[in-house]
């Protein structure tokens, strides 16, 4: 696994961050390197997108509304397909629609419309519309308009290459949205409601932003832009949501009111139940307007949940034994598998092997894949044995007959073996080198919500763990680290190392009443001594002093301690040609290569500057001279010299 270090930004970007946010340097950098710049990119205004064709829609749906006509909301299982219906029942049925919900069942009928319920549909309704679906159901649907029923399609999938019959609203179809982060199919329907809403002349639909955020998290869509704005109105609408079956499910389950805690904690609860089958008690839970079953469809939900949890996990304990981590891609054939838990028990795999990973199960299967090794590329490939598919890159569905599984394995493994082997990355937002860890969380709750595009911040430590014990009936660690504590979820401490670097984020602990900052860890790895990258090279005092006289090199030094070196045969030379420094120049100077080696009295003084950003960018360069990281010295000395 390849650990990556981002640099600092120029000095001179940070300052109006840390003065206009008044959050200090390392949270500034964050800040930065993800783009937040500005304040105003902290939290951007939600606004209406200029979806193309989405007044059309909306102005069909009022007519609908004026006629009394009969709507059909047809939407996907998932949660992002069930929170898009689900505000779409509650804000037309506000209105006075004459409206209901129609969702297939995941496991017996699969996603998107069915052309064996077309009968069906043609008999529900005048206006039929699709929440997160519908993008690629040309015959269905021009068979429901072809008898008379509108057709209105809402959907953010890949589009092919006609648009479906009827009006559609996709914004990957909007040449205006090009380069921006796109709704999902959720925060699509939100835009329809909010549309018709001002259209007719009412106040825009906030408080059904919490619904769309749910969707738009557990779509796991870059939370850029539009989709940052909408999940941050939705989590404080969260907070006391007019969505009773939310509020339920809030109330149980969130503390912070984080984009993590629906992530983790609401959007699985919600997918538990489509997973085996039941969407609808989801659905219910999302629309009901009584409290009492809207409490007993949420403990419905963490019952399904748990049991999912128990799926899973038997299927993992069948599967780890039978995988060969030598074949560039994992085909595996679960007998006794239950496929609507196939996609994450493919993703738990992936996360362990970092290769792609091809689930079946009853004749379905679930990909999940790494970057450059496309999901719907693969089955592409090896379309001749496969019933369907479909899907995008990192993620895509088939279905397959038991007697094609041999030969559809032997063409996957053809087609990842084309590719380099992929190499996981962590990548590191700064190193922590003495930080007030409570100022840097606080600091690092203005990124808020967390996600894809933006996601939780990892910093770089080391250290010789201390109180090493397991939890959870051994399944999770838990250690000190210079002074600091650190959990590490699924791991049974069996590998960690007497010494080691950590990459892992910070969190705040509650336990007994009372809170503290720990870290939670992505990795760890042993602390080898790597050979030096870079031209500053830190050494240790005592031995650079050794060397130098040794070898009577060419050396920098503060004035004071020339004649020192002089008279002990080493020639005192400026920065930019010496071999070795046992001061630190005020100003840039770039030799080819130099030695570094400072006194703890140095190390001091560069940690006391008045000046809280010189001061931070001091403490880095102590840091990575003491840890001897030899790339990092580098880079904070060329920051330091910014900021004086």
């Amino acid at each position: 696994m390849k650990w990556r270090l981002r640099e600092w930004p120029h000095v001179a970007e940070l300052r109006p961050l840390i003065e206009q946010l008044g959050i200090p340097p390392l949270a500034a950098a964050v800040f930065w390197n993800r783009g937040f710049r500005r304040k105003e990119d902290l939290e951007p205004p939600l606004v209406c997108l200029p979806i193309d064709g989405l007044k059309q829609a909306a102005l069909r749906i009022i007519e609908a509304l004026e006629k009394r006509e009969r709507i059909r909301v047809h939407g996907d299982y998932d949660a992002d397909g069930l929170t898009g219906t689900a505000l779409l029942l509650n804000g037309l049925e506000r209105l006075g629609a004459e409206i209901h919900a129609f969702i297939p069942h995941r496991l017996e009928e699969g996603y998107g419309v069915l052309m064996d319920r077309v009968p069906e549909h043609l008999e529900a309704c005048d206006l039929f519309i699709t929440v997160d679906c519908g993008i690629t159901n040309h015959a269905e649907l021009r068979a429901l308009v072809e008898n008379g029923v509108s057709v209105l399609v809402t959907d953010h999938h890949s589009p092919g290459a006609a648009p479906p019959p009827g009006l559609v609203v996709h914004p990957a179809l909007s040449p205006g949205l090009q380069g921006q982060a796109h709704p999902t199919g959720s925060g699509v329907a939100f835009l329809l409601l909010w549309q018709v809403y001002e259209l007719l002349g009412r106040d825009p639909p906030l408080e059904y932003a919490d619904l769309a955020a749910i969707g738009t998290v557990a779509d796991v869509a870059p939370l850029q832009g539009f989709n940052r704005a909408l999940v941050q109105e939705g989590l404080r609408r969260l907070r006391d949501s007019a969505n009773l079956g939310l509020k339920v499910l809030a109330a149980e389950h969130c503390q912070e009111f984080s984009a993590s805690e629906i992530a983790f904690r609401i959007a699985p609860r919600i997918n538990a139940a489509s997973r085996l089958g039941q969407a609808g008690i989801a659905l219910e839970l999302l629309t009901t307007q009584d409290v009492l079953q809207a409490g007993v469809l949420a403990e419905r939900l963490t019952q399904l949940n748990v049991q999912r949890q128990r799926i899973e996990e038997a299927m993992l304990e069948r599967i780890w034994p039978t995988l060969d981590p030598t074949h560039p891609a994992l085909v595996i054939h679960d007998a006794e598998g239950h496929p609507g838990v196939m996609g994450i028990v493919a993703s738990r795999v992936l996360e362990r092997y970092y290769k792609p990973v091809f689930i079946i199960a009853e004749g379905k299967g679930s990909v999940r894949s790494t970057p450059g090794i496309s999901a719907v590329g693969a089955l592409q490939s090896a379309r001749a044995y496969l019933e369907r598919f479909g899907g995008h890159a990192q993620a895509a569905g088939f279905a397959i007959r038991e007697s094609q599984i041999p030969a559809f394995t032997e063409a996957i493994h053809r087609y990842a073996a084309q590719f380099p082997v992929p190499e996981p990355e962590i990548v590191l937002d700064g190193w922590l080198d003495g930080e007030d860890l409570d100022e840097l969380h606080r600091a690092l709750q203005l990124l808020e919500p967390l996600g894809e595009g933006n996601p939780e911040p990892l910093f770089y430590t080391q250290g010789r763990p201390e109180y090493v014990r397991t939890m959870g009936e051994g399944k999770h660690l838990s250690f000190r680290l210079n002074g600091v504590r650190v959990v590490k979820w699924r791991d049974n401490g069996e590998r960690l190392p007497e010494a080691l670097e950590l990459a892992a984020g910070l969190a705040l602990n509650r336990w007994n009443g009372e809170q503290s900052i720990e870290l939670r860890a992505q990795a760890y790895r042993p602390l080898t001594a790597a050979p030096p990258s870079g031209w500053a090279i830190p050494l240790p005092l005592a031995e650079a002093v050794r060397q130098a006289i040794a070898q009577a090199a060419r050396v920098y030094v503060h004035p004071e301690g020339a004649g020192w070196f002089i008279e002990r045969g080493a020639l005192v030379v400026k920065p930019e040609e010496a071999e070795y420094w046992f001061s630190l120049p005020t100003q840039p100077a770039h030799p080819r290569r130099v030695y570094i080696a400072l006194s703890e009295k140095a190390l001091r003084a560069l940690e006391a500057a008045p000046d809280p950003l010189v001061q931070a960018l001091g403490r880095r360069v102590a840091t990575a001279y003491r840890l001897g990281l030899a790339a990092q010295l580098a880079e904070s000395l060329e920051r330091y010299w910014q900021a004086l």
